[in-house]
């Protein structure tokens, strides 16, 4: 347990003063009391100082801890404010690129169907079946059924089902 040095002052003092006379003539005295209490009202001045400065870290302790919560807080709704950003931004993004292979798509069916069906059923049977029956949806069936006409018939018959699903998810 420990004392305040006030406290530890007076007991020392109070123990010198009822000590047994031999004892009290081995040590030496004090000149005079006024400058022991002088020693002890100094002792609690500065007993008083530290205290004051302990409280005053501790407020600002506490100070911290609040503004520490409030940082945390705010970097939590800026995170969830730009995660939120981002995905709306990824969202345009895909929506950008399916509109850019779209048209890509839209620019391949127009030249494929201005080219002769043997040659345009040539170059779409060396394609993906998926792009290649995407091709085809952009096309005017007439073409579309002239070009699938002349592939291989096995080939044909792969994309014409692509075909036939992707025309029917457009519709």
């Amino acid at each position: 347990m420990k004392l305040p040095i006030s406290k530890a002052l007076t007991i020392l003092l109070a123990v010198s003063l009822s000590a047994p006379i031999g004892f009290a003539q081995k040590q030496t005295q004090p000149k005079n009391m006024s400058s022991i209490i002088e020693k002890i009202n100094e002792l609690k001045a500065m007993e008083k100082i530290i205290n004051d400065k302990i409280n005053q870290l501790e407020q600002e302790k506490k100070a911290l801890a609040q503004e520490k919560k409030n940082i945390d807080s705010y970097v939590k709704q800026q995170k969830a404010a730009i995660d939120k950003y981002v995905a709306e931004k990824q969202q345009e993004l895909n929506a950008l690129k399916k509109q850019i292979a779209s048209t890509k798509i839209k620019k391949l069916a127009s030249i494929y169907s201005n080219a002769k069906p043997q040659a345009a059923a040539e170059e779409l049977s060396k394609m993906d079946e998926d792009l290649a029956a995407q091709i085809l949806v952009f096309m005017q069936p007439r073409k579309a059924g002239a070009i699938i006409s002349k592939m291989n018939p096995a080939k044909a018959s792969q994309i014409f089902q692509r075909y036939i699903n992707k025309k029917s998810n457009k519709q």
